[in-house]
């Protein structure tokens, strides 16, 4: 599943193609690309939306690949956290 997401970074709005890679009950992971490379990050929603934890916080770890900064890395867990928001509300995920 592709798509898109906005992040500010560095006081830059910018958008970067993100892609669902991997999925199993329990974790999935997303790929973000930009112009130097790309990045993965991995979150537990499969395994708290199977245990009914809706409103429990989605945890995202940076599995492969670097970043400058924390803030980057932040914003970038942001912009993944509303677009799989986005994507549950569609009912694509």
């Amino acid at each position: 599943m592709k798509g898109e997401i906005t992040a500010r970074i560095e006081g830059f709005m910018r958008r970067y193609p993100v892609e669902r890679i991997y999925a199993t009950r329990q974790i999935e992971q997303f790929r973000i690309s930009g112009r130097n490379g790309s990045i993965v990050f991995q979150s537990n929603r499969p395994f708290l939306r199977a245990n009914g934890l809706k409103l429990k916080r989605i945890d995202w770890k940076l599995i492969e690949g670097t970043l400058r900064s924390m803030s980057a890395k932040d914003a970038l867990a942001q912009g993944l956290d509303e677009y799989v928001k986005q994507l549950e509300k569609e009912g694509k995920l």
